[in-house]
């Protein structure tokens, strides 16, 4: 028989294996030299180049036209003789002039695509070996039991017709595989993907230009297509039977990265003013950049979009492990709704499918048995099954239900020869019992064992096994229940002989098992907010942990995917619902205020552990997962989505709600308090400021709320307003210095069909500013990642100015990555976030030196850091904006921001950040770090705008 999509619930209680999270890695940098401008709405951008070339000798060569006529007018260029002008000095330059309104760095972002395992894909489809499954093995079946839908009210719509019809969902992303059947198979009018733009095309690789066309289809990413399923997947001609959240609203489709996963700023925000313009109702983007700041170019257009009336979406990403303060842009962008993600309570898994029978002897002689035979789902380990095989099942725990020991020492004398068995045991818990894997394939081998099957420790650490010890030829995985039933079996004294696909098998069926252990909370690699304004996000999540859904034709069909890109477009599908339900979108703040209000709070859990009764903190899951049905019918209406407290500095602690009653009974509206955990942002017992990670140390101490009144009744068609008075955590256990971030929700609860809604809050019990965002003992001149000695020799390559592999972070390119322990480099491991982060040279030279260094390239050539100190200028690549937390090194390679090559001699890096709501005009508001100093040499000639490279004399300073 085949092997039905099954529910599965998980046998054997083992807790789930903890995953170091790994740090950010920021998926932006900046393109050398070019820059967005917004000019005023009359203003030509050839006027604005011709300009810049009279008054400040900058050549600019446009790059993209970037015009609304109700969002942003503007443009992007790319100056041409960058070497010749600094960063901040061109800034300063286009700042000056009258037209502009503002300007801003072009940067690079990449998609986070995530890296594929092979359970996540199934086998090809011209295999013909998966066959037609439709979901819970129903093809007339009506209801939706898909559980993310589930998880978030959609069956409840769509049970009533509501599918999102008469809306249209713009998805900014990498393309469409529009050919797939579940996504209708055509592209243009009367298509489920009715329009659209390449805004890049296939070989598009920033910082080059891209080559638009009119197709966007993609074949080389995927990801796209997969949010496009969750979104609107058709139950005709989809091999799993699923349907997106919104089957009945049409896709309109802007490819901005091409096969290289890489996109730019100016890129981005031209794909959203042409959604915009192109009249969809809902705009949808799966990616963004690290930042936390509200306010650049992307995140400044996104905000305009929704208060123009059309819905943005954007995922929140995926660096949870870094704990609060991780918010991306433009999720972080005012308006927008920033997603983040909980798991799916359904771990779904594509498998390999094998069959086992089962065998007992019926009393009436040894030829006269009782079979039954039944498929199996497995996952191939490390070696794999090298042939197909029928093997006897023997299990080495027996009838044991003891600790998972099987195997860990040597077999009993009485052990049979194990050579054509398959030997079943479980994955051991090795930080418990000291016995790893490799152990128990010794031991198995001793007796002569060559394959082994593992019973996982639970449904979701349903992973490949890898066994490197002599004489084990094949290793399998199957899943807790799968292995009780084969122990029960063996126990009643039954024989079961497992048939083991060989290598080129390639029937696939897709298992569904119950996630009882991290399934509906947050998911530990959904980001936290809040912004560095202390904006609440995300604003909710939604399920986004091991999403099935459509994936191109050529890439394997399907996928299973995770990642706050997969909550993202749930929630954009939502909203076409809500818009069906309750006629319009266009009031995108009522839209954000139903959705939160009606979202529901989940569990704190911190990745091991739950916390029944708590509630998870507002900076992790914004209001909770979204609760489809309910936002579309609900009959009140509240006047907030949220409230910002603010820090101490800027406190704002009274605020005034109300409650809107559109039903026609008069409703009691109930006010509560419900807590959640206070967490610092910084560790304690540190001898100087350190960031804490995820999960962030928590204090026991919460705001009080006080309400003035503890109920309301509203009357039918009516409205009441609620004043709130917050007081801040204090007290002698809470550390203000540590900056605690504090939040909650005000409940209003209705007596009016059980109507809960609720308000979520947050502030920080200290001053944001008073937090250091640059030390000397985490910033400094690099030796990898300890701190280099003074005076540290390098010898370097001869700059070029025209072509310098990298300019600041070279994680984002690993082709450019340099030996860090042989090139300068200063180590910048930001606090907080920052505005303005500078990096200068200075140069180190004798009061006796009379070359170069000193008359012609010293200090004394009126350039200065923000607070003063004399220096050379920027190094290259500096200073930047709206800066993240994550770590970064600022490399010197002999040149200068302005591409003034540097000679040979000694220097110092000074970095200077600009602290959270800090005046750049105030020198106190900045940390300010120096390098001790380095010497420099070159293995050639340096050539620059005027500066040879020659010895200097250098001293330590």
């Amino acid at each position: 028989m085949k092997f039905a999509s099954t529910v599965c619930a998980a046998l054997l209680g083992a807790a789930t294996t903890v995953i170091a999270q790994p740090q950010p890695e920021d998926q932006s940098d900046w393109v050398p030299g070019a820059y967005i401008v917004e000019l005023e709405s009359n203003e030509s951008p050839d006027v604005f180049y011709a300009q810049l070339a009279r008054d400040n000798g900058i050549e600019a060569e446009h790059r993209m036209h970037l015009a609304s006529s109700d969002l942003f007018h503007g443009a992007s260029f790319q100056v041409r003789n960058v070497s010749t002008h600094d960063h901040s000095t061109l800034l300063a330059a286009v700042k000056t002039k009258a037209q502009v309104r503002a300007v801003w760095p072009v940067r690079t972002v990449r998609l986070n695509v995530g890296t594929p395992t092979h359970h996540d894909i199934p086998a090809p489809a011209s295999s013909g070996a998966r066959g037609v499954h439709q979901r819970r093995n129903a093809a007339n079946e009506t209801s939706d039991t898909f559980s993310p839908h589930l998880m978030t009210q959609i069956d409840k719509l769509h049970a009533k017709g509501i599918t999102g019809k008469g809306f249209r969902i713009a998805i900014v992303d990498s393309g469409i595989d529009w050919h797939h059947p579940a996504l209708g198979g055509c592209f243009g009018p009367g298509c489920l993907v009715e329009t659209g733009w390449d805004l890049v095309g296939d070989d598009y690789n920033p910082p080059g230009l891209p080559n638009p066309d009119a197709d966007p289809y993609d074949n080389c990413v995927g990801h796209g297509t997969h949010v496009a399923g969750i979104i609107a997947a058709q139950l005709q001609g989809n091999e799993y039977g699923f349907t997106g959240a919104a089957p009945g609203a049409k896709l309109a489709a802007y490819r901005a990265w091409g096969c290289s996963s890489k996109a730019t700023t100016d890129v981005l925000i031209s794909a959203f003013i042409k959604a915009f313009e192109d009249g969809n109702d809902i705009i949808s983007c799966s990616d963004g950049m690290l930042s936390g700041w509200s306010d650049d170019a992307w995140g400044l257009v996104s905000s305009r979009i929704a208060a123009a009336g059309v819905p943005v979406v954007i995922a929140a990403g995926n660096d949870g492990g870094t704990g609060i303060f991780q918010a991306s842009s433009p999720a972080g962008a005012r308006g927008v709704t920033g997603v983040g993600a909980v798991q799916n309570a359904i771990f779904p898994v594509f498998v390999s499918e094998g069959e086992y029978a089962v065998s007992q002897q019926s009393g009436g002689g040894a030829a006269n048995h009782s079979i039954s035979s039944n498929s199996y789902g497995f996952l191939a380990g490390t070696p794999a099954p090298p042939r197909e095989m029928k093997l006897s099942l023997w299990a080495v725990m027996g009838n044991s239900s003891s600790p998972t020991e099987d195997a860990c020492s040597p077999l009993p004398d009485d052990t049979p020869d194990l050579s054509n068995k398959l030997v079943l045991l479980r994955v051991p818990d090795s930080q418990k019992t000291r016995c790893y894997p490799i152990d128990q394939g010794e031991n198995i081998a001793a007796k002569g064992g060559k394959y082994m099957a593992y019973i996982v420790q639970s449904n979701v650490t349903f992973e490949e096994q890898y066994i490197y010890v002599d004489g084990i030829e094949g290793v399998i995985s199957v899943v807790p229940f799968q292995g009780a039933q084969w122990i029960d079996a063996l126990n009643k004294g039954m024989d079961v002989t497992v048939t083991v696909p060989g290598p080129n098998a390639t029937a696939t069926t897709l298992m569904e098992l119950e996630d009882h252990i991290t399934g509906g909370f947050t998911g530990d690699f959904s980001s936290w907010g809040p912004t560095w304004d202390l904006l609440p996000k995300p604003q909710l999540t939604a399920p986004g942990g091991k999403i099935l859904s459509t994936y191109p034709l050529p890439l394997g069909g399907y996928r299973i995917m995770t990642g706050t890109s997969m909550a993202c477009p749930l929630v954009a599908g939502v909203l076409a619902l809500i818009g069906e339900a309750r006629g319009s979108l266009k009031d995108t703040n009522l839209v954000n205020r139903l959705i939160s209000a009606t979202a529901e709070p989940k569990i704190w859990f911190d990745g091991t552990k739950t916390y029944p009764g708590t509630l998870a903190p507002v900076s992790q899951q914004g209001a909770g997962i979204i609760q489809a049905y309910d936002a579309a019918f609900t009959e009140t209406i509240l006047s907030v989505e949220s409230l910002s407290l603010n820090d101490t500095e800027h406190f704002v602690g009274e605020h005034t709600f109300s409650i809107e009653n559109t039903g026609d009974q008069e409703a009691t509206y109930v006010l509560g308090h419900m807590k959640t955990p206070t967490m610092y942002t910084l560790q304690p017992d540190m001898a100087s400021p350190i960031k804490a990670s995820y999960p962030n140390p928590t204090v026991n101490a919460w705001a009080e709320l006080r309400f003035d009144a503890d109920s309301v009744v509203v009357p039918a068609g009516g409205s009441a307003n609620v004043t709130v008075t917050v007081t801040a955590p204090s007290g002698n256990n809470v550390n203000t210095t540590l900056l605690p971030v504090y939040s909650g929700y005000i409940s209003v609860n209705s007596t009016r069909d059980d109507e809960h809604l609720v308000i979520p809050y947050l502030g920080a019990a200290g001053a944001m500013r008073s937090v250091p965002i640059l030390q000397a003992s985490s910033s400094y001149l690099a030796d990898f990642g300890s701190p280099a000695a003074a005076g540290s020799a390098y010898t370097l390559p001869p700059p070029d100015p025209a072509d310098l592999p990298f300019l600041n972070n070279p994680n984002k390119d690993p082709i450019h990555i340099p030996d860090a322990g042989k090139m300068p480099n200063m180590l910048l491991q930001p606090i907080l976030g920052t505005r303005a982060l500078h990096v200068d040279v200075v140069v180190v030279v004798s009061d006796d030196d009379n070359s170069d260094l000193k008359n012609g390239s010293s200090n004394a050539n009126k350039k200065k850091t923000p607070t003063g100190i004399p220096c050379l200028g920027a190094l290259a690549g500096y200073p930047q904006t709206y800066v993240s937390k994550s770590e970064q090194r600022a490399f010197f390679q002999g040149m200068m921001a302005d591409g003034t090559v540097l000679p040979a001699g000694s220097y110092r890096l000074v970095a200077s950040a600009l602290r959270v709501f800090g005046d750049e005009a105030r020198e106190e508001d900045w940390d300010v770090v120096e390098t001790v100093p380095f010497v420099v040499s070159y293995d050639g000639t340096a050539t620059g705008n005027g500066t040879a490279a020659r010895p200097a004399a250098a001293t330590q300073a």
